[in-house]
């Protein structure tokens, strides 16, 4: 009786108006700050060693997210020796892999494309809570899945038969898939951990793995191959750094405890469109047909695969984004 009318005071606490209006504000601030972060990658792609930046770029996160989260992490429960492989294992996949391939994918591809193929990750990550933990999909989740995955093809193939049947396939457009997937594993190893740590004790670790498995080779490639870093690049990088992996994390995580993750998977939602709307103003690329039906078949796939919230892969996106 006492934990319904907790949880009772708590829904009618996130429903109240001026608690909406604060997460949903929160919330679209981190969501165009994610957005931003394809723009950062497809403008500085290319002038940094691409270890260098991802380790610069963990650092960075390292720097804001811990003084932020401190008092949190002091309190919840904390990782075991068994626990602290897993931390491990999910650093790696989620941001030493994760990083590295959107730096790179971002050399190659465009911020359009970028944003699509980002857009699949509900799609991949319930494909692979099916496999992994035998997960039960209902028809229209499996439906989505088939249809994002229809999307991402039209634009890996750019709307060519040709393409697709020669396997002519950008190789841009492949590592950033390779990044989704690794993003996908994150999202599903990630679930299991939370069971027992709560989110942000799970990204931090995670985040702290990865960036110290980013360092060695971050190190070698800043002191052996030749870059020159211009203001504008050190701004990029800040803000890929403290704005991205620290602020738009953390004022996620704000947005989640105001609201819960369910609600706040709507505003999610928004990043690969803002990403969209950013790639043609700021970066000047144009949408092509192809564009326009993938994205409308893969945004139609996420709607599908939302039809279970509490089995939704945006749900994981939300609890453990970096």
């Amino acid at each position: 009786m006492e934990a319904s009318t907790t949880s009772t005071i708590q829904g009618t606490k996130r429903n109240a108006p001026h608690i909406r209006i604060k997460a949903y504000s929160v919330l679209i601030i981190s969501s165009i700050l994610y957005a931003g972060n394809v723009i950062a990658g497809k403008l500085i792609a290319g002038h940094v060693p691409s270890a260098g930046l991802s380790a610069l770029r963990g650092v960075l996160g390292l720097l804001i997210i811990v003084p932020l989260t401190w008092s949190r992490v002091k309190t919840a429960t904390r990782p075991g020796r068994k626990d602290l492989f897993q931390l491990f294992v999910l650093g790696f996949f989620g941001i030493t892999l994760a990083y590295l391939t959107f730096i790179v994918g971002m050399k190659y591809s465009s911020g359009t494309n970028a944003s699509i193929i980002s857009a699949t990750s509900p799609a991949l990550t319930n494909t692979l809570l099916v496999i992994g933990f035998k997960a039960k999909l209902n028809k229209l989740q499996i439906l989505g899945i088939i249809t994002s995955f229809l999307g991402l093809l039209i634009v890996f193939t750019e709307g060519s038969l040709h393409h697709l049947l020669s396997l002519k396939l950008g190789l841009g457009d492949i590592i950033l898939f390779i990044n989704v997937s690794s993003m996908a594993i994150f999202y599903v190893l990630g679930q299991k951990i939370m069971e027992k740590l709560s989110s942000v004790v799970t990204s931090i670790y995670a985040l702290a793995f990865g960036t110290f498995l980013l360092i060695p080779p971050g190190v070698w490639q800043l002191t052996t191959k030749p870059w020159h870093l211009t203001l504008f690049d050190f701004l990029m990088i800040i803000y890929m750094g403290c704005f991205v992996t620290g602020f738009a994390f953390f004022l996620n995580l704000v947005g989640i405890n105001l609201i819960g993750s369910g609600q706040a998977t709507i505003l999610s939602n928004l990043q690969p469109v803002l990403t969209i709307v950013l790639s043609i103003f700021i970066l000047g690329e144009s949408l092509s047909f192809y564009h326009w039906a993938g994205f409308v078949l893969v945004i139609f796939g996420i709607i599908l695969s939302l039809a279970k919230p509490e089995q939704s892969a945006q749900k994981l996106r939300n609890d453990l984004t970096l």
